[in-house]
Order: structure tokens, then C-alpha cells, then sequence
């Protein structure tokens, strides 16, 4: 079967000609020409003249049909091109619809005379490989992606547009074409999920986490109507007093069968589907309400809140003026507010979110960047980003008192934070060791099970009139106990005069050198 033919007539024209030449010898003839000219555009794409979705079906539910004597298998390839969106953003339309045409082509380089290759719609193609034997499948998945490695020239400019590809296979008369088509579609799911360049085929175990999802995202809506989503609020302690001077909002579901869900499970989940919009937008909400109620609790307290948002969210086209009108409702003073956005999504940032996190920053609100450390962050990057505060990751903190290198990693944050700038915030502290080797490193403020797990609301009022650690001067232990030479008693000295620098709430900028 071909793969395309070149354009005929226009179908207007075709079916005028029918219309003019139809009665005489010749002219059926012509008509058959024109027929056939018909037949060949309805069953290709006219975008890459690959066979449209409806050629693959009818071969797929064909071989579906044939005797199973010979031992092949049939499989199908679902390709789907990584980020190609940000193609068509950057380059426009026309160069996306080229480097379409020269994906097709591409495609067709790499299968074999009896497989069939098709654009089922946007960049997304199926290729039917009905002789699959042994790991032929998979080695044409990977064909496909080396082939999608190599740069094309768009406009004068080299484009490399990477792909994913998700493989299923059965015996002929084993499965429906629905039913493949659906099981080559989630094995493509996941190999996205692991990023881009990937193939995957599909197994059970790829099948029950699909299952999985469905049903999270099923259970997720009903969340929202029926309001089983909640907010649970996590301490965050100026580790030189043991005052509570921040808290994070962290969102939980308890589902009336299941019970509580962790975030880990529906988080990716309503990231995906989209539902993170609205999960986002009921914690921003909520979260400003409590804080206000707190500040009317407690007049004069200084109380700094952190919220998380995810990328869907911040380039929402309303994100900025649903924040504005929460401050407004809620009478929040912007500086209490801390949005916080993770190290990849700020690293890989494109100007359009920089703009953003711009206007959020003249509103007064703070930004920070999560899970610091754990990208390859790049100084000049970090640099341009309106961001005031870095959030250590745990995975640093879970080594400090045993891992030298993570010790280094934790310290040379915090003075690139000095150096910058730049407010800290240390996650995940569990022991007493940690909380003190992050004072006398020079750490301002920490969060984690060793002060206090996430609690409900009412739990935070009486902690923000109690300390929730006693350093006991863990300045002058360290002082007392160091057997340092001159640097080392140098850099001790910078330490003493840093914490009594920055040891203030998020919400109270630090002076710059003048």
C-alpha cells in the first residue's frame, strides 16, 4: 500500500470536470481518473500525504481478522512529538506544519515495505507494523526516535524536535483495534511521563496505572464538588529563637472511602488533567482567608504564608487578577504572601513567566524557589529571576549530620543566598542535629517534622505564642568546641553577624549594602 501520492485537482474541480464530461466513451473514462484522484485525497492526509486514520483502521481491523498460523504478532507505534506546541509558538504555523511534513517523511525512511504509517491528527502519527516478530517493534521505535534526533533546517534555522512512542502488540484475533490503539496510546503516555526521547510498551503493570489514573481523576472532580479538599498548614521556625514566623499551606484530600490521599498520588494527577487550576485557586483562597483571621487573632504579629503554585496555574490569563482580587477580599498585606514556584519550572522559565512573576513581585507579594539545589541551576539564570527566597530541598537535610557532601552543597547555598541576597528556608528537618548545624551555618528559618508535622488552622494559633525549639545557645557550643585555624574562626565570626542580620520574618525585607 502507498504511503502518498502527490495532490490531485481540488475536489471542487473534480466534481465539476464529473458534472461537464459525464455521457460519452471518453468521458468515463475521465470520470474514472477523476474517481480514483477523489479516492486517493479522501484516504490521505493532505498536510504529509501519509494515509489518514481511516485507511490504518480498516488494515488494523484486517490483520486483526488474519490466521494466526505464521506466529507474528501485529503492533502498533503510537509517535507523538515532544513540546511541539513551543514550534508553532516560536516559529509560527507554517514552520510547524514544516517540520510536520518532514516528521512524516522521516517516519516513512524508517518503516518497511508492509508496515503502514498514518497522522491520526495534530502532530500525533500511528504506524501499523502487522509482521511483528521478536523485538522488531521496539527496534523500530527506536529507528523512529534516532531518526527524530537529527536537526531539520526551518527558515534558515536548525529545529531539533524530539518524539515519544508507545508500543502495543497482540496475536491477530486476540484484540480488538480499539482496544490496541487504546494500549499503544498509554504506553505513549508513559514514556512522556519520563520525558521526552522515550519509547515504552505497553504491560499490565502500565494498564493498572492507567487504571489508577482514571480513576483518581474521576474521584478528583467529585473532590471538588462535594469539598473533601482541605488545607493543612506547616510551621516554619527562625531557627535562632525557635519562633514560628511563616507557615506553608500544603492542600489534602480525604476521600470518603480511602481516607486521606497523599498529594504525591492526585498532585501529578491534577496537574495533568488540568484540575490543578481549580485545587490552586481554592487554596490560594483559603489560605488568605486564614491568614487574615490569624493577623485579626493576633494584631501587630508578624506571620508570613507560603503557597505553592504550578506552572498550569501562574500562566493562567487570570492568575494575576484572581490574586489581586484575594489581597483585596481577604485585606492581606502582600508582603505576608509568599507564592512559590519549583527550581525547574523557574529555571526553564521563558520570558512570558518572567513577566509574570514580575507583576506578581510589584504587587508585593514574595516569590520563592522550591526545592532548591536539586536542577542544574545556572548563576546568571538564578540572577534575573524576581525570586527573594530559597527553599532548601530535604534531600540535602537528610544528610547533614552524616553525608559530608551534602553538608557543603547546604552551606554553599546559604552563601550564595548571603551573597545574592536572598532569604533561606531549610525543608524536611527531622532531628535536633540538623536544625542545629543549619543555625550555625547561618540558616534563617526551617520547616519539617522536628518542629511540627502539618496541622489543621486552630493548631497554629497557640505555636505563635510559644517557641518550638530552644537553641540552647548553640552559638556558644560551637564556639566553645571549635578547634578551627584562623579561617575557619573568620568564617564563624561572618556566621554570628549573619544570623543577626537576617533572622526576621519572610515578610520584613532584608538591606541591601548601601
Amino acid at each position: 500500500m502507498p504511503f502518498g501520492a502527490p495532490a490531485g485537482e481540488p475536489l471542487a474541480d473534480a466534481a465539476d470536470d464529473i458534472t461537464k464530461f459525464a455521457g460519452t466513451g471518453s468521458e468515463v473514462e475521465r470520470l474514472r481518473g477523476l474517481v480514483a484522484q477523489l479516492m486517493q485525497k479522501t484516504a490521505h492526509d493532505p498536510l504529509t500525504a501519509l494515509p489518514t486514520r481511516s485507511v490504518l483502521l480498516e488494515q488494523l481491523e484486517h490483520e486483526l481478522a488474519r490466521d494466526a498460523s505464521d506466529g507474528a504478532q501485529i503492533a502498533v507505534l503510537f509517535v507523538d512529538l515532544d513540546n511541539f506546541k513551543l514550534v508553532n509558538d516560536s516559529l509560527g504555523h507554517g514552520s510547524g506544519d514544516a517540520v510536520l511534513r518532514e516528521m512524516a517523511n522521516r517516519i516513512v525512511d524508517c518503516i518497511g515495505p508492509e508496515d503502514i504509517a498514518s497522522r491520526f491528527g495534530g502532530d500525533e502519527m500511528v504506524i501499523l507494523h502487522s509482521r511483528a516478530t521478536d523485538h522488531s517493534a521496539e527496534a523500530l521505535g527506536n529507528r523512529i526516535l534516532a531518526a527524530f534526533a537529527e536537526p531539520i533546517v526551518i527558515s534558515g534555522r536548525e529545529v531539533v524536535v524530539s518524539a515519544s512512542v508507545g508500543i502495543a502488540l497482540c496475536k491477530p484475533g486476540m484484540k480488538s483495534a480499539e482496544r490496541l490503539l487504546r494500549e499503544a496510546d498509554t504506553a505513549l503516555y508513559a514514556a512522556k511521563d519520563r520525558g521526552s526521547a522515550r519509547l515504552e510498551q505497553f504491560n499490565e503493570e502500565l494498564h493498572a496505572r492507567a487504571e489508577k489514573r482514571m480513576r483518581i481523576e474521576s474521584d478528583l472532580r467529585a473532590a471538588l464538588r462535594e469539598s473533601q479538599l482541605f488545607v493543612e498548614y506547616q510551621p516554619q521556625v527562625r531557627l535562632k529563637d525557635g519562633c514560628v514566623v511563616g507557615v506553608e499551606a500544603l492542600v489534602r484530600w480525604r476521600h470518603p472511602e480511602h481516607g486521606i490521599i497523599p498529594p504525591a498520588d492526585f498532585i501529578p494527577v491534577a496537574e495533568d488533567c488540568g484540575l490543578i487550576i481549580k485545587i490552586g485557586q481554592q487554596v490560594l483562597r483559603e489560605s488568605c482567608r486564614q491568614l487574615a483571621e490569624w493577623s485579626k487573632l493576633m494584631p501587630g504579629r508578624s506571620l508570613a504564608m507560603t503557597v505553592n503554585v504550578s506552572p498550569r496555574e501562574i500562566t493562567e490569563p487570570n492568575f494575576i487578577a484572581e490574586l489581586r482580587e484575594v489581597m483585596a477580599a481577604t485585606g492581606i498585606d502582600p508582603a505576608a504572601l509568599c507564592i512559590e514556584i519549583t527550581e525547574s519550572v523557574m529555571m526553564s522559565a521563558r520570558q512570558e513567566v518572567i513577566r509574570l512573576l514580575d507583576e506578581i513581585r510589584q504587587l508585593g507579594v514574595f516569590i520563592a524557589i522550591d526545592d532548591f539545589g536539586t536542577e542544574h541551576s545556572s548563576l546568571s539564570r538564578l540572577r534575573e529571576m524576581p525570586a527573594e527566597v530559597l527553599k532548601i530541598d530535604r534531600s540535602f537535610i537528610d544528610g547533614l549530620s552524616s553525608e559530608p557532601g551534602d553538608t557543603a552543597i547546604v552551606s554553599s547555598i546559604l552563601s550564595l543566598a548571603y551573597a545574592m541576597g536572598k532569604h533561606t528556608i531549610a525543608e524536611g528537618v527531622e532531628k535536633r542535629e540538623q536544625a542545629a548545624m543549619l543555625l550555625r551555618m547561618g540558616c534563617e528559618v526551617a520547616q519539617g517534622y522536628f518542629f511540627s508535622r502539618p496541622v489543621a488552622a486552630e493548631q497554629i494559633v497557640p505555636m505563635l505564642t510559644k517557641s518550638l525549639w530552644q537553641p540552647r545557645s548553640v552559638l556558644a557550643l560551637h564556639s566553645a568546641h571549635s578547634t578551627a585555624g584562623p579561617a575557619r574562626r573568620g568564617q564563624r565570626y561572618f556566621i554570628d553577624e549573619f544570623l543577626e542580620h537576617i533572622g526576621a520574618p519572610m515578610g520584613t525585607k532584608v538591606a541591601g549594602p548601601s
